[in-house]
């Protein structure tokens, strides 16, 4: 087997409430190597966004490690979880947050120009993509003159634009109609094997989930096969 990019080991998330603690996640393990794309499955409220936070180092585990690209993440600061974040980790949301005031092109080349690429190497990534995504007519149009499906298209061309080494997707199509979002799904995963990026996607959706690799399911807290 590749060489295990992203693992959690007896990760535990809690929250304070009104009523008392509410414990999330319960000692989560997880291992993904380097070109496994792997579903996380679980109701909505189960905690699968929680899990992608803390994989995704947006937010802190209570108890647990988290190692990425062979490095334990979990003592770091914000700042070193920040460029750690934006070199090795991409992410795909169910809403595609772009940015209204750019174009398809600029925001896919968003994060390699944050990262201080030249504008021509982010750009010619970008279009690579895009255009690779069946968007390259569209690259000059911005969101509001863009289909769900191509606003997520564009999401997924952004989320690869630094070829990460982990991917992470929160129902990467939950929010378009099925004929789309089988054809988007089908492209984000022949894109991710391409890369041979770690990937973790979170879905409610068994039919999607059979698609991958392996499935692991989230129940009461805890990662179940």
């Amino acid at each position: 087997m590749s060489e295990a990019v992203l693992r959690l080991a007896g990760v535990e998330r809690r929250f304070r409430t009104g009523e008392g603690t509410l414990t999330v996640l319960r000692g989560v393990d997880l291992t993904i190597a380097a070109g496994e794309i792997v579903a996380l499955v679980a109701p909505s409220g189960a905690g699968k966004s929680t899990l992608l936070h803390i994989a995704g180092l947006l937010e802190k585990a209570d108890a647990g490690s988290v190692i990425v690209a062979g490095r334990d993440v979990t003592g770091l600061d914000d700042a070193a979880r920040t460029a750690l974040r934006r070199g090795v980790i991409g992410f795909v949301y169910q809403f595609h947050h772009l940015l209204a005031e750019f174009d398809a092109l600029e925001n896919a080349a968003m994060p390699l120009i944050i990262a201080g690429r030249p504008k021509a190497e982010a750009r010619d990534r970008a279009r690579t993509l895009l255009e690779g995504l069946g968007l390259g007519r569209r690259l000059r149009h911005r969101p509001a003159r863009l289909s769900g499906g191509e606003q997520q298209r564009v999401a997924i061309a952004r989320a690869l634009a630094h070829r990460p080494q982990v991917l992470l997707a929160d129902e990467p199509t939950g929010n378009l109609d099925l004929e789309t979002a089988e054809v988007v799904f089908g492209e984000l995963l022949s894109l991710v094997r391409s890369h041979g990026a770690a990937a973790l996607i979170a879905t409610h959706n068994l039919e999607l989930a059979s698609r991958m690799d392996r499935t692991l399911r989230l129940k009461d807290g805890r990662i179940v096969v």
